[in-house]
């Protein structure tokens, strides 16, 4: 009880406006945090090793809800923001960067359009398969970040689901802004300022125990620079995964070309996730990010393992340790390493954490 009403009562001040004209407004969070050691295994003394690491997981607030207008049509709404418990930003303190945040129409019929900033399709097609999401070990130490975003002035379709089958289209104005790719749009050969406008698409189908998907994404003037201009980046990704009930195995393969066969770079990852009872389980995660096109030893291999305890729908604990060692001409890193990043010479970036996440709901 008093977490519902310590909920509703953050209801009551952060959404106000919403909740009095819409009735099933949501607020909603997760609070996830980890304690370890990170380093990079980096052999000059100069340079930092390894440290102790207090480190916020994409720990998220938001308010979402829906108003029906009849005809089966509904307004969608959400406004989600990250949360940097572990250390107040410089900038802006308590808050961090805007997450999913839309406004929508739909209907059960004919599916949703959403408009704001939101997961690119690309990144929707496989996230159900990364047993490490947000912590450490998150797999795009292998899946590559420039295009497994979410991004700004995205104008995106859901269809519904049909016995399984559904799919998602975007068209995103300027992918720059969430530097999907490129930093800048202002320092285009020739000095011009460029948009990078964006397409994304995923097909998808699940039926509980099989999951299939492929996705798609072109980000215009993005990659490489040739001649006189920049090339675009695409990426396509295919992902398979499979539910027992107690378990579940996905693999995800991805092609990525930043401009030009000399940027060409394939990521293959793959994770176990099997319970044993009691809210127990235990998972595994490997991974290898090929040569970038014909650069000799540009490449990684990544593993995770960890344990994971379930007290309640709401609660939860994990213990993991997770490398990635790149070749002697690349400098991958993991997610949320926090020591300094690998620096040439075969590095390796490592982390052990223990980590709790909670979540909680007004609903």
């Amino acid at each position: 009880m008093q977490k519902k009403l310590i909920a509703l009562a953050v209801a009551g001040v952060l959404a106000a406006p919403l909740a009095a004209q819409a009735a099933d407004a949501e607020v909603y969070g997760k609070m996830r945090l980890s304690v370890g050691w990170v380093g990079n295994d980096d052999s000059n003394a100069n340079r930092e090793d390894s440290k102790m690491s207090l480190q916020s997981h994409a720990s998220r607030l938001g308010v979402r809800g829906s108003e029906e207008i009849g005809g089966g049509t509904k307004f969608t709404y959400q406004l989600e923001t990250a949360i940097n418990i572990d250390e107040a930003d410089s900038t802006t303190g308590l808050w961090g960067s805007m997450r999913n945040t839309y406004v929508g129409i739909g209907g059960e019929t004919w599916g949703e359009t959403r408009f704001g900033r939101h997961d690119t399709p690309y990144k929707i097609a496989t996230a159900k398969l990364d047993v490490f999401s947000d912590t450490h070990a998150d797999y795009n130490a292998i899946i590559d970040r420039g295009n497994d975003l979410r991004s700004d002035n995205v104008l995106a379709y859901l269809s519904p689901n049909w016995s399984g089958f559904m799919f998602a289209a975007a068209y995103i104005t300027d992918a720059v802004d969430d530097s999907l790719v490129d930093t800048t749009d202002s320092t285009a050969i020739g000095g011009t300022t460029r948009e990078q406008p964006a397409l994304s698409g995923a097909l998808m189908y699940d039926n509980g125990a099989l999951f299939v998907s492929l996705a798609y994404q072109s980000i215009q003037e993005s990659g490489t620079a040739v001649g006189t201009s920049y090339e675009d980046t695409e990426a396509t990704k295919f992902g398979i995964g499979y539910n027992w009930g107690s378990g579940s195995v996905g693999l995800v393969y991805e092609g990525v070309d930043a401009g030009g066969p000399s940027a060409d770079q394939n990521n293959t990852y793959i994770g176990l996730d099997q319970g044993f009872g009691s809210g127990s389980s235990v998972q595994v995660a490997w991974g290898m990010k090929d040569d970038v096109g014909s650069s000799a030893d540009t490449g990684a291999q990544y593993f995770a393992i960890g344990l994971k305890q379930e007290f309640s729908e709401t609660v939860e604990t994990y213990i993991l340790y997770t490398q990635l060692d790149s070749d002697k001409n690349a400098t991958y890193n993991l997610d949320y390493v926090g020591a300094a990043g690998p620096v040439g010479g075969e590095p390796s970036a490592n982390a052990f954490a223990l980590g709790v996440n909670m979540k909680f709901s007004s609903l």
